[in-house]
């Protein structure tokens, strides 16, 4: 599909059968996204259904010539960091971290990098989503937007409004849980 300015003013104007060739053409990414942050299929559902809408409220902001599926992952990931701060109490999963020391945790991006691209590269897709379904919540959604969507502790810890501290522990126990995980499947597959 091509999304040009005809189809901005086509699907601003309520075309039906425009929005729904533009729905098919953003699921798979939308749906991508909703996985590694929710378990349930209902609740993926609720992240792609949200984000589509967002996307056709906000067509008009889309740049033509610009990455469509940037710009609707960008609103995707939107959708789950709002849906997150929406739920009741989402700080007190952050609390108990403020406390802990930090000191011995320096994070090596370019280690971070090369190793992980070699984990991802030997997981499917699904064993990867299945693998980080194992963390808790807000280890989740950190990791995820560190590890797989890019940001920084910093950008992570404004986005989610928590300490930058409570960020590196998220980022740490996460790393810690997956490496034990992939460890013990590693010792299951020989």
């Amino acid at each position: 599909m091509k999304i040009n300015k005809s189809t901005v003013k086509k699907i601003k104007n309520g075309n039906r059968k425009v929005t729904l060739e533009l729905y098919h053409y953003s699921f798979n990414l939308l749906m991508s996204i909703a996985v590694r942050y929710h378990k349930n299929e209902e609740e993926q559902m609720e992240i792609v259904n949200s984000s589509f809408m967002k996307i056709v409220r906000n067509i008009d902001q889309f740049k033509i010539g610009s990455n469509y599926f940037s710009w609707s992952k960008r609103i995707a990931q939107n959708v789950i960091i709002d849906q997150f701060r929406s739920t009741k109490n989402y700080k007190s999963l952050f609390e108990h971290t403020e406390s802990e020391s930090f000191l011995d945790f320096e994070f090596n991006s370019k280690e971070h990098n090369t190793s992980m691209d070699t984990v991802l590269d030997a997981f499917a897709q699904e064993e990867i989503e299945e693998i980080l379904n194992q963390l808790p919540p807000a280890s989740r959604i950190t990791f995820n937007l560190f590890a797989i969507e890019g940001y920084s502790y910093k950008e992570i810890a404004e986005e989610l409004d928590i300490g930058y501290e409570s960020v590196k522990w998220h980022i740490k126990e996460s790393r810690k849980k997956l490496r034990s995980i992939l460890k013990h499947n590693t010792l299951e597959l020989e």
